[in-house]
């Protein structure tokens, strides 16, 4: 398989995941949407921060 196509595969899965978990967030609505807009503007990047950060996300009010 090209190197090209694996990385493809994780960076959509990854970036899938991050957006339920951001739907699925107890965060506010305006915060969801600029995570959203993060991960989905930003690929493989976006995603990796957000799962990265995602408890202090969850803990900033």
């Amino acid at each position: 398989m090209d190197s090209w196509i694996i990385i493809s595969i994780f960076a959509a899965a990854i970036a899938i995941y991050s957006m339920i978990d951001i739907l699925q967030s107890r965060i506010s609505l305006n915060r969801k949407m600029v995570w959203f807009a993060v991960v989905v503007i930003i690929p493989l990047i976006g995603p990796l921060v957000y799962l990265l950060k995602r408890k202090a996300i969850a803990n900033a009010k």
